[in-house]
């Protein structure tokens, strides 16, 4: 059975069909490209009810599945080529572009404050601020004995409001960093948490009451779970979360890396394929506000090539030798 048809700029509702059939409409809404406030919290009214979540993880599964089939399975020729390939990029994009978008869902309903594109800055109940980079998410906790921050993703800087007699903590991959009346960033990626201050002094450790590691005005450090707290080479205060005022700095970073550092301020998903850690490391500057120029300026000095899909999707990858 088919979803109902949708209109791709409105979300779907609750009806009569069976919740599979919904679910597949939610999924086609979602790689739509047209998501936006008022229909995402539709969705999560809808992704409450009984039944759904399960009909809609099992429908996700099954459209992530999907791709398009090798030229060798298509028996007979195609009468029209181009629109042939035309379909399958756009179904690709569908699907790649789903396995972006469907868990920012698990992560919008954890979250307090999320960015997708962009930078935002929050106040906190405290008076506290906080800036989140693009594609970051934080969970708030604070009452008369704790003022906590889960770091679900990305990066956040924060400046702590003094004269508060509870403990200012983040807490992101099982470690935590507190404050000692300063200003100072957490980054949260695949590799592990680094914490970086700007100004005063803050403590890390990488586990729920493990051992301490203090660190002053441009001192760094990082762990990963399960690992211990390594100091990393000190930074001058002032190119610390400079992509507040827009701009990205990469310093020695993996090419990767670096895709995925502007990949956070596009509009649509990126992803790299195939094996770029034997390309030379990058030294660079970009505007945030300007990410595809900085990916094309990234590809053409490192050797990649960029292939944009449908729905804001990029695929970038080692280019073709002659």
């Amino acid at each position: 059975m088919s979803p109902p048809p949708i209109d791709p700029a409105t979300p779907p509702s609750v009806s009569s069909e069976p919740v599979a059939v919904q679910a597949r409409a939610w999924l086609a809404w979602l790689a739509s490209g047209a998501v936006e406030e008022a229909g995402m919290q539709a969705f999560e009214h809808w992704l409450a009810l009984p039944g759904h979540r399960r009909a809609f993880e099992y429908e996700r599964q099954l459209w992530r599945s999907v791709g398009p089939r090798p030229a060798g399975a298509v028996v007979g020729a195609p009468r029209r080529p181009r629109q042939r390939v035309a379909r399958w990029s756009l179904a690709a994009a569908a699907v790649l572009a789903l396995a972006w978008v469907a868990p920012e869902t698990w992560l919008r309903l954890q979250s307090d404050h999320r960015t997708l594109n962009t930078i935002a800055q929050v106040t906190l109940p405290d008076g506290s601020r906080a800036v989140l980079d693009a594609d970051s998410a934080i969970a708030v906790h604070f009452d008369g004995t704790r003022r906590r921050i889960d770091l679900l993703r990305g990066r956040a800087w924060f400046e702590v409001a003094p004269g508060q007699p509870q403990r200012f903590e983040v807490a992101a991959a099982g470690g935590v960093v507190e404050d000692i009346s300063t200003a100072f960033v957490v980054s949260r990626e695949a590799g592990g948490v680094q914490a970086e201050v700007e100004q005063g002094r803050v403590r890390v450790a990488a586990r729920e009451g493990g051992s301490w590691t203090w660190l002053q005005a441009g001192q760094r450090a990082a762990f990963v779970p399960g690992g211990p707290v390594q100091r990393l080479d000190d930074i001058a205060a002032g190119r610390i979360a400079a992509w507040r005022q827009g701009e990205l700095l990469l310093d020695a970073a993996g090419v990767a890396d670096a895709v995925q550092r502007i990949g956070r301020y596009r509009r649509g998903p990126t992803f790299v394929r195939g094996d770029l850690s034997q390309l030379p490391r990058v030294n660079a500057a970009f505007r945030t506000d300007r990410p595809e120029q900085a990916l094309d300026a990234l590809a053409g000095s490192a050797g990649l090539r960029v292939t944009r899909l449908p729905m804001g999707v990029a695929i970038v990858q080692v280019a073709a030798t002659p």
